[in-house]
């Protein structure tokens, strides 16, 4: 009888044998919090409140100068009122946690394994994705919206979004430059009236190697003089995806970080995040835990414009 791979399994051999690598899933992680599209308003570090009030004057050429129209021109001018204002971005604290035995640690196939430093590590690096996910529902409040309801997203709406912006406050427009953040269907929609358009005057600039090395994968490039990404965390109502073209200083966003821990076993800051192990050793369990302190606002509605289209 000959010997056979069926045969040995169980004894000699075995019904399937990992990969050394650990092949990771899709995420999406790319956020526009190292551009100038987001403004960091302050850290509550030493504050005395979870909130931070940004606030808003009419100064440099908000009010106008008027022409005297007094009877003689010893009279006293009037006064005009300052406009004023605030938004509060309050910080909010966010957790991210997970258990392992020690069996399962040791069973590991070396470095870069599951093991407690490198879900520590994964924890660390989930805070570009919470930003992400905050920045998306952000953007959907903005006041003005423009964009059809459950219509495909085209190049008159992002026209139309644009000169929104630059008609905003009366007319005395958001200074750019612009940016897109739009759900990857938008985007493909975008894309698919820009191939249909055959006059060849609107051009879209897809984005180089190293603008995608240096912004991520999800910077999609420039039409129009926006720069576009993508992001999975645009909201939708179950119609319409909400994503949004604005300008700097239309979003803000605040942080914070514990300064010490006392009675933690073993803490460490890791980016933007405290990661703290804990252990259960009648369980021979590791707990780690990493918590981000972040809110974000909408500092300037007249920055920003909501652009919906059909999900």
């Amino acid at each position: 009888m000959a010997i056979t791979n069926n045969s040995l399994v169980g004894d000699l051999r075995l019904a399937q044998m990992v990969s050394q690598e650990i092949r990771l899933l899709l995420t999406d992680s790319t956020n526009l919090r190292n551009t100038p599209f987001m403004d960091f308003v302050g850290s509550i570090n030493g504050m005395g409140s979870d909130t931070i009030r940004v606030r808003k004057a009419g100064l440099d050429g908000y009010d106008g100068f008027t022409a005297f129209t007094g009877a003689t021109e010893g009279n006293a001018v009037s006064d005009t009122a300052l406009t004023d204002g605030h938004v509060d971005v309050v910080v909010k604290r966010q957790a991210l946690a997970y258990s392992i035995t020690d069996m399962a640690g040791m069973t590991g196939l070396g470095n870069g394994d599951v093991d407690p430093f490198r879900i520590a590590e994964s924890i660390a690096r989930s805070y570009d994705a919470l930003f992400a996910n905050l920045t998306g529902a952000a953007v959907a409040s903005f006041t003005v919206v423009k964009g059809t309801t459950a219509t495909a997203l085209d190049v008159d709406k992002f026209l139309d979004a644009i000169q929104a912006l630059e008609a905003a406050a009366s007319n005395k427009g958001a200074p750019g430059p612009y940016v897109a953040l739009l759900h990857p269907k938008q985007f493909a929609d975008l894309q698919d009236d820009i191939l249909s358009l055959s006059n060849g005057i609107l051009q879209f600039i897809p984005a180089s190697y190293e603008a995608i090395s240096a912004k991520g994968s999800h910077y999609k490039g420039q039409f129009m003089g926006v720069e576009i990404y993508t992001s999975s965390y645009i909201t939708n109502d179950g119609t319409d995806h909400a994503g949004a073209v604005f300008a700097p200083g239309a979003v803000g966003f605040a942080s914070g970080m514990p300064a010490g821990l006392p009675g933690a076993a073993e803490s460490m800051e890791m980016g933007e995040v405290m990661i703290e192990m804990e252990r259960e050793a009648d369980k021979a369990l590791t707990r780690i835990v990493g918590h981000a302190y972040l809110g974000m606002s909408i500092i300037d509605d007249d920055r920003g414009v909501s652009l919906i289209s059909a999900v």
